[in-house]
């Protein structure tokens, strides 16, 4: 359809429609947002408790610690998974709560993403690694979402590629749903953001295979969340 055949179409259905031809978008102004009383009230415990609750249904286990326990907490998740060798964001959150020296305690082998090291190598090496470990932005209470923001040494291959994954979260980032993340997201614009953002919501699952739910077919099939307590 030409440009002339498309206007002349869509004054002929502002004619039937009985009103002026209308152009542009304009954002509709919302008197009442419907969804904020369902957490009206709640205090950051009680956030935590539902965002746990939520896991918990989609097989993701959670151990809620104090920052110092991190370390402890995560050498018992991969002495439970039975893992040797892990790879961990280049995070500067990370590095402080000292989890590369508590994974050298318990023999396992930890490598950290870094942007000055070979790219082909850090792949190949994410893809046979036993788990990958990321600090994540922020928690999701209403559906167990986390938000990742991915960037320099924050490979978003660390949470694709290996077959377990562990997130340690901040118990005060948690916020109630998906809305509250956006105007997040939003005010980090102008700062500049990450080619790429993950919303990850428990281990990769899929139904595609004659309709049976699989785990672990396009990402990790087991994920494990730390949560921080203040």
């Amino acid at each position: 359809m030409s440009t002339q055949e498309r206007e002349a179409f869509l004054n002929r259905l502002a004619d039937r429609l009985g009103r002026p031809r209308r152009s542009g978008v304009r954002m509709p102004e919302w008197n009442d947002k419907p969804y904020e009383h369902l957490y009206a009230g709640m205090d950051q415990a009680a956030l935590a408790e539902q965002f746990i609750g939520n896991l918990k249904e989609l097989r993701t286990e959670v151990t809620r610690v104090r920052p110092e326990e991190a370390g402890k907490a995560l050498a018992a998740v991969l002495k439970q998974w039975n893992v040797q060798d892990a790879l961990g964001w280049d995070d500067e959150r990370l590095n402080e709560l000292g989890l590369h020296q508590a994974l050298e305690n318990v023999d396992v082998r930890y490598r950290t993403w870094r942007t000055d090291e070979n790219a082909d190598e850090l792949r190949a090496y994410a893809a046979e690694t036993g788990v990958g470990i990321v600090y994540a932005d922020l928690g999701l209470c209403e559906t167990g979402t986390v938000l990742l923001w991915n960037g320099a040494g924050r490979g978003r291959m660390v949470s694709l590629l290996p077959p377990r994954l562990v997130l340690v979260l901040a118990e005060d980032t948690l916020l109630p749903r998906l809305t509250h993340a956006a105007a997040y997201i939003h005010e980090r614009v102008p700062g500049g953001i990450p080619a790429c953002l993950n919303f990850i919501t428990g281990p990769s699952r899929t139904g595609d295979i004659e309709m049976d739910l699989v785990f672990g077919v396009h990402g990790p099939g087991s994920v494990h969340v730390i949560l921080l307590q203040k």
